[in-house]
C-alpha cells in the first residue's frame, strides 16, 4: 500500500521566513537529510562563485528582458487571516508564554519579514536565486511563478530572500525549487528540490551495500563543480549521512578551505540539495548516533 504525503504547501510556506535562523546549519541539515526543508532553509552565507554576484541592477534588468518567471514579493501581502491564526498557534505552543508574550512575538516575527531600505528587492533576489537554481538543477523556469519571502536574522550580514519557484499550471506532484540569497549582496545560503506530494514506496532507495559506490561522489562533485569558482578545485569528498528515506549526503571539500554538501535521492542519485559551508565542513550533517534520550 502507497504512503502519500503532503510535506509542504505554499499556504505554510511563510514559516520558511518566519523561523529561519541564519548563521546555522541546524535548519539545512534537515532539507540536507530530509526530503523537504520542513524548518525553512538556513545556513551559512555562501558565494556560489567567487565573482559572480554581477551588478545587481544589471542582473535586475536581464531578468527583466527575459521575463521567464512571475514574482510575487510577499513581502509586502503580510499574512491572511488564516496564516495569522497558524502562526499564533504556532507560538502558543511555547513553555509557559503569555497571551501578551504571544502578540510581541507575533509582531517582531512579521516586522523581520520586511525588508530595509539595504536589502535587494524581491525581483532581484529571484534574479539570483534562479541564477542558482539553474546551475543546481538545470530549470527552464519559463511559465514559472516566483515567490519571494524576506527574512532577517539576528546575526549581523545575514538577511535573507526565499525564493519558492513552482509552475504558474501546476501540474499534479510538480517539481517545485527552492533557493535562499543573502539580502544584501544575493550570494547562495541553500538550494533544493522537492514536490508537494510523492509516495514515500517509490522514494525509498536500497543504499545500504552501495555506499562504496564511487557514482554518489561523482554526482556531488558534478553538482559542486556548477556552483565552483574556476580557480577552486575539489581536494576530496566523502559521504556524511545515508538513509533509505532520504538518500545519501556527501561533503566536498574545496582547495580554498571551503566546503559543499549536496544531498543525492532517489534510483538516479539526482540533486535534492545543496548547501555551502565557507569556512569548511563543520560535521553538523554527521550522522550520530542516538543518545539514551532518544535524540542523536
Amino acid at each position: 500500500m502507497f504512503k502519500n504525503k503532503k510535506f509542504i504547501s505554499r499556504a505554510w510556506i511563510f514559516v520558511v521566513a518566519a523561523v529561519i535562523i541564519a548563521g546555522s546549519s541546524a535548519g539545512m541539515a534537515f532539507a540536507l537529510n530530509n526530503s523537504v526543508p520542513e524548518e525553512g532553509p538556513a545556513g551559512e552565507i555562501a558565494p556560489y562563485a567567487t565573482g559572480a554576484a554581477a551588478d545587481i541592477q544589471a542582473q535586475t534588468s536581464k531578468a527583466g528582458i527575459t521575463a521567464e518567471y512571475t514574482v510575487i514579493d510577499f513581502s509586502k501581502q503580510g499574512l491572511n487571516p488564516e496564516q495569522s491564526n497558524a502562526l499564533r498557534e504556532k507560538l502558543s505552543l511555547i513553555k509557559d508564554i503569555t497571551p501578551q508574550q504571544i502578540e510581541e512575538k507575533y509582531k517582531d516575527i512579521i516586522a523581520n519579514m520586511i525588508p530595509g531600505a539595504k536589502d535587494i528587492s524581491a525581483e532581484q533576489a529571484a534574479v539570483y536565486a534562479a541564477d542558482i537554481v539553474k546551475k543546481v538543477f538545470e530549470v527552464d523556469f519559463t511559465g514559472y511563478t516566483a515567490e519571494a519571502r524576506f527574512s532577517r536574522s539576528p546575526v549581523p550580514n545575514s538577511d535573507s530572500w526565499t525564493v519558492v519557484f513552482h509552475e504558474t499550471q501546476e501540474p499534479p506532484n510538480a517539481k517545485q525549487y527552492i533557493a535562499s540569497v543573502n539580502s544584501i549582496n544575493g550570494t547562495m545560503v541553500n538550494a533544493s528540490s522537492y514536490t508537494l506530494n510523492f509516495r514515500e514506496d517509490d522514494f525509498v532507495v536500497e543504499i545500504s551495500r552501495d555506499l562504496e559506490n564511487p557514482e554518489w561522489m561523482d554526482k556531488a562533485e558534478q553538482a559542486a563543480r556548477k556552483l565552483m569558482p574556476e580557480s577552486v578545485a575539489i581536494t576530496g569528498s566523502r559521504v556524511v549521512f545515508s538513509a533509505p528515506e532520504t538518500g545519501v549526503t556527501v561533503v566536498c571539500n574545496l582547495s580554498d578551505g571551503s566546503a559543499y554538501a549536496v544531498r543525492l535521492a532517489g534510483e538516479n542519485k539526482d540533486v535534492a540539495a545543496c548547501l555551502y559551508f565557507p569556512d569548511g565542513y563543520d560535521g553538523s550533517l554527521d550522522k550520530k548516533p542516538a543518545s539514551e534520550n532518544g535524540v542523536g
